[in-house]
């Protein structure tokens, strides 16, 4: 089909005189073209649009796409007077413009695609990339034979899928036949995804009596899975389809090396994660597309993968102290609900549940659901407390930091409230992890996560921080900037202190009464610690055997250090009594479970390295601190 002509005599012609000139000045007044026309008229079109099938976007095969958004150069308002034909395109030559189908809408604007042929960018792919596509896929059955392959997707489906239900079991081929894909499916499946998905299911592989032996005398190919799922989604960014981000959300899922378990995450991760972020919102994932034109799995699809990256991105932020990608005004996806997560009704017969309501907590994955919501919070605990500005105004403002917080507890305890019996209860008995039942661990230590950030956001205000040290330049040396500082003179000496000065933590707030805010607020605090390490303590081998997102080994260090700040800001002895006690119990707990979760070793080694050196050494403590550690020692 040709590009759509203009119909020249449908428009009126153009005016080269004073009116004509008047459109391209500014409107100093009113009078100079006349008055406004109304803008509640309604516009009249000469015919109305044709109808539009209802076809894939993802699916088009040798064509990518992209969003065109509100701001392009192809202007989406411009771009609903085109003619569309039957299928919802606009064909040109390699490059096509498709019409999402059911918007605009009531504050829905009008959303259309960038369609382009893949060999627009084939030298795009060539440059990041030097295999051949057959190649790969022949490397990956010679790594994981599609027998093996299938029951590592079984295992995927039964204990990830709950937490992230980021594949599309339509797609995959489930039906009343199997409950594991066919050969056929997986052959159809591109291979970053196929290759991100068995690694990702690799830890599980005790579940499966097959691959328990196969394990148990070939090593896992784990790490080469990895490679091959990165290195293809480097390669097929330049042509995105919904399984690259597929396949690079499953790669932020990767188990730290276990060399490096103990060390901090390098950048790589938070910038991939800004990546994914920019790839989800060029396909256009961050636009509701429940009204648009497009599949219903494809549709459940889309919304999933938006709500997963939505939530990497909230809680890295929060955990590495980063500004998060995503803006709350740049969004429009409403809440996940059971519709999101419709399948065939046969699997559900064909799988064996303990009751109605485990039953449907799996099927609809309601671990991510409840976790999509809790993410939602995490992003509100961010903005309020701990953004730039946020954090600039409220660190040394006790009253205000409780205002801020107070909104953020009830929320959380609404969410709290609102959750199953089922995902609540902890000591389930350990045979149950064989069949499919709610995993619940990592969703409820994330909740008391964001306890731990609200009240350590209340910490800051408590105790005054110390006059900044002075500066010196390097070249000068420390002893010749200290003999010129002592041969100054100061009319006060608490102006001004030298670095070997000791520096106590000074009480910001009044915490003698007993029944004040400030008491309260270090007793809730100190009690959120021991709610966490209660958790921690009577997690079963059960729990440290659940799908754990891999940031969550950065939570274990932040309650480590959360609990740290409670002793170092203890105002009184018997506070320091109480957060010394705590921090032991934490430690003994984090040495008895790190052996059975590798997440655990980064918050046990923060405190084995203050400890080694003595916590006098790396803090300024207040007198009371340094007198309880000093008897712990004789």
């Amino acid at each position: 089909m040709a590009p759509v002509q203009g119909r020249q005599k449908e428009y009126s012609t153009i005016d080269t005189g004073a009116s004509a000139r008047c459109q391209s000045e500014p409107l100093l007044n009113d009078s100079l073209c006349g008055p406004l026309p109304d803008s509640e008229t309604p516009h009249v079109f000469p015919e109305r649009p044709k109808p539009q099938a209802i076809q894939s976007l993802d699916l088009l095969e040798g064509l990518s796409y992209q969003v065109i958004g509100a701001s392009g150069e192809s202007d989406p308002w411009l771009l609903r007077h085109c003619r569309f034909d039957e299928r919802g395109f606009l064909p040109f030559h390699r490059v096509h413009v498709r019409n999402a189908g059911g918007v605009p809408l009531d504050e829905k604007i009008p959303v259309h695609f960038l369609v382009t042929d893949d060999r627009q960018y084939s030298s795009n792919k060539d440059s990041t990339s030097f295999f051949h596509e057959q190649w790969i896929r022949e490397k990956l059955n010679s790594l994981v034979p599609l027998e093996y392959g299938q029951r590592l997707v079984a295992l995927f489906v039964k204990f990830i899928f709950p937490s992230l239900p980021i594949i599309s079991r339509s797609q995959l081929g489930l039906s009343e036949m199997r409950t594991a894909p066919s050969p056929e499916a997986l052959q159809r499946m591109p291979v970053h995804l196929l290759a991100a998905i068995y690694a990702s299911a690799q830890p599980f592989f005790k579940f499966d009596e097959h691959l328990s032996v196969l394990n148990a005398y070939i090593p896992s190919p784990t790490e080469e899975l990895w490679g091959l799922a990165l290195e293809l989604v480097l390669r097929e960014i330049h042509t995105a389809h919904l399984s690259t981000l597929q396949a690079g959300i499953l790669y932020l899922q990767k188990s730290t090396e276990e060399n490096q378990s103990a060390i901090a995450d390098s950048p790589f991760s938070w910038s991939f994660t800004g990546m994914l972020v920019g790839l989800a919102m060029s396909l256009g994932l961050y636009l509701e597309c429940r009204p648009m034109g497009l599949p219903a799995w494809e549709k459940r699809l889309r919304r999933r993968l938006w709500w997963a990256i939505y939530a990497e991105d909230k809680w890295r932020s929060l955990l590495i102290g980063r500004p998060p990608y995503i803006r709350s005004d740049e969004w429009d996806v409403t809440d996940l609900d059971d519709d999101d997560f419709r399948m065939d009704a046969s699997l559900a017969d064909r799988i064996s549940l303990p009751d109605d309501d485990s039953k449907q907590e799996i099927l609809y994955a309601r671990p991510f659901q409840y976790f999509v919501r809790l993410s939602r919070l995490s992003d509100e605990v961010q903005y309020n407390l701990y953004s730039l500005k946020a954090s600039q105004r409220l660190y040394p403002n006790f009253n205000a930091t409780l205002e801020a917080a107070r909104p953020l507890f009830q929320q959380l305890k609404e969410w709290y409230a609102s959750l199953p019996a089922s995902l609540k209860q902890q000591n389930r008995s350990f045979t149950t992890i064989d069949g499919m039942v709610p995993q619940s661990s990592c969703l409820r230590f994330c909740y008391m996560l964001l306890e731990v950030f609200i009240f350590r956001a209340l910490l800051r205000p408590m105790v005054l921080s110390a006059t900044p040290p002075p500066l010196f330049e390097e070249s000068e040396g420390l002893a010749n900037f200290l003999n010129h500082v002592n041969a100054m003179t100061f009319a006060n000496d608490s102006a001004f202190r030298t670095i070997e000065d000791e520096v106590e933590p000074v009480l910001a707030i009044d915490v003698s009464d007993q029944n004040g805010t400030g008491n309260a607020t270090l007793k809730a605090a100190e009690n959120c610690a021991l709610k966490i390490l209660r958790m921690v303590m009577q997690m079963t081998n059960r729990d440290l055997a659940e799908f754990w997102f891999p940031w969550a080994r950065i939570g274990f260090a932040t309650v480590s250090n959360y609990i740290m700040l409670l002793l170092v800001q203890a105002p009184t002895k018997d506070h320091a009594v109480r957060a010394n006690r705590l921090l032991c119990l934490w430690r003994q707990a984090l040495r008895s479970q790190s052996g059975g979760c590798a997440l655990m070793l980064p918050a046990l080694t923060r405190l084995d390295e203050l400890y080694s050196t003595g916590l006098s050494r790396n803090y300024y403590l207040p007198k009371h601190v340094k007198e309880l550690l000093d008897e712990q020692l004789h």
